[in-house]
Formats: C-alpha cells, structure tokens, sequence
C-alpha cells in the first residue's frame, strides 16, 4: 500500500490524531516527547484492520483529560511537586504514553500480523503467507480493550477518587490509613469511579466493533469480563504502589510529593523528605506492569472461556 493510498483510506483517523496534537500542545497536555511518541501510537493504531482501537484510543486520551482537569486546583494543595511547585498531573512526556499504551501498541502489532496473513497463497487477495491463528484473532481484542479499561479505571480511580471526603487505606493493610496521593492508598469512591470508567470504556469499544464494517460479535460474557478486569487493573496498580514503589511524603506538611512527568522523587538523608516502602518501580513502570499484567489475565481467562471478539461474516474460530 503506498503512502498516498494509506492517508486516503485513514483521513478521518489522521484527521483526529492531527486535532488530537493540536489540542494537546495548545493545553500543555504533552512533551514534544510525548507529541512525537502520540503519534507514533496512533499510527500502528491506524495500520490494524480493525478501526475499533484506534477509534479507542481517541476517547481513552479525552477522558484522561477530562478528570485530570475535574479539581484541579483542589489536588494541587493535595500533594506537592519534587520541585518545589504544587502538585497535580504535568504534561505527560513519552515514558508515560508508553506505559498507558505501549502493551496495547505490541498486541495491535501481532493482530495485525494475523488478521493480514493465511496458510494459503492468493494472487488475489491482499494477505500474506504465515502463522494463521484464529482464535487467537478473536482473543487479542479482549486484551486490547482490558488493558485501556484497566488503564482508564486507574486514572479515574486516582484522579477522583483523591478528591473523596474519605480518607484512603493502605491496601495491603486496609486497616491503615494513609494521605492523599499515597502510592497503594485506595478509596472505596476510587473503586467505584474504575468501575465507571471501565464500563464506559467497554461500551466505547462494544458500539465501535457493531458500528465497523465489517461488524464483529463482541458478546455479554466477553464485555463482562473486560470490565471485571478493568477494576482488577486498577486494584493491581494499587498493590503494586504498595509493594514495589516508594512514597516520598514531606516532613513538614506531610504532603505527599511527586516526581515531574511519574519520575522518582530524589530523597537525601537527612533532608526534608522521607520515603517509605520499596523504590523497585516508577510511576509509569508501575502502569505498564499493571497494564500489562490485566492484559495477560483478560486473553488467558477468554482463551479458556472460549470468549473473543469475531467477525460476523466469519463466525466459528
């Protein structure tokens, strides 16, 4: 397919992507890193067959937006910067827009791969001779979709649940409480929000695949259990703060303190802050991980449910 060919047939979706970094600039909301890795994101989104994930990943990114903007000026008395400035969420800088989508952009890549490929060689369709797989076919959706649902749901779950009245608990410990913006520190309006936000992932990608052409079956079960593992994503990313990535908090507010663009936060004996738990993983280390590991867990589950998203007009993998 040459060039000229490929933007014609994806003019809406390079359309979106360009009004998608125009915004992005004009808000602060991405590093030039992050513009240049966006894009890079969008485009292995825009080579697969199916457009339900690139039509995905546009509303993945508003929503993110969205609730980071909800309180902004309350969260940023809720924590402090690493550099001296309030807290709250920075332009995001290409290390985090892998973390949140680097695992989907591998499985976009394999998918592509199979829905292009067959056993048999054709002079006259537009496949490719290899590995053929249907089943798996049917299953990388799932874990496309679970891994933006468990991405989404931890973003809703932090940025609205540290706005709840309620005071977090540790959860490897629920009978501790912890400040605001504690890594592993849950709320039970946190939960409630990863939940809203994978549903509505879920609805997002279930109105996409019946809108495509053409349609795809993504049944009940298999809906249900991207939502199930959405809030699973978020729980995980809660126990992985708590276990593999250290808290700094300042002596004298007690403030929580972050890192600029999910960095560690530096910690000097002796100095004004003190960091508690294990300093394995950073912020974004942490949400790939989580992202990763709700993925793998949503595609083992479906593969031995016999759960997958099908195309309708060739039903029966």
């Amino acid at each position: 397919m040459s060039l000229a060919t490929f933007a014609l047939d994806h003019a809406s979706q390079i359309a979106a992507t360009a009004g998608l970094v125009t915004f992005a600039l004009a808000k602060n909301k991405l590093t030039p890193g992050g513009i240049v890795s966006a894009v890079g994101v969008a485009i292995i989104h825009m080579l697969d067959p199916w457009p339900v994930f690139f039509w995905l990943l546009v509303p993945f990114f508003l929503l993110g937006v969205l609730v980071t903007k909800i309180g902004h000026k309350a969260k940023a008395h809720l924590t402090q910067s690493s550099t001296g400035a309030a807290g709250g969420e920075g332009a995001r800088n290409w290390v985090q827009v892998f973390a949140n989508s680097g695992w989907a952009c591998i499985l976009i890549a394999l998918h592509t791969y199979l829905v292009n490929s067959t056993p048999f060689h054709s002079v006259h369709l537009a496949l490719t001779p290899g590995w053929y797989a249907p089943k798996l076919v049917g299953v990388l959706p799932v874990g496309i979709m679970a891994q933006y649902a468990a991405v989404a749901a931890d973003t809703f779950g932090s940025e609205l649940g540290i706005l709840s009245k309620s005071t977090p608990f540790l959860i490897t410990a629920p009978w501790k409480r912890v400040p605001k913006g504690t890594n592993g520190g849950v709320t039970i309006e946190g939960v409630g929000y990863g939940l809203l936000a994978s549903t509505t992932i879920t609805l997002i990608s279930y109105a996409s695949l019946e809108l495509s052409t053409p349609t795809h079956n993504f049944s009940t079960p298999a809906a249900t259990l991207v939502i199930v593992m959405g809030v699973f994503g978020s729980l995980l990313d809660s126990f992985l703060g708590a276990t593999v990535q250290a808290t700094v908090t300042d002596k004298s507010s007690g403030k929580v303190v972050e890192g600029p663009g999910g960095q560690k936060v530096l910690v000097t004996p002796g100095g004004s802050r003190v960091m508690i738990g294990r300093d394995l993983l950073s912020n974004s280390g942490v949400n790939f991980v989580m992202a990763a590991g709700s993925s793998i867990v949503a595609m083992m589950l479906a593969w031995v449910m016999n759960l997958g998203v099908e195309t309708v007009a060739t039903r029966g993998w």
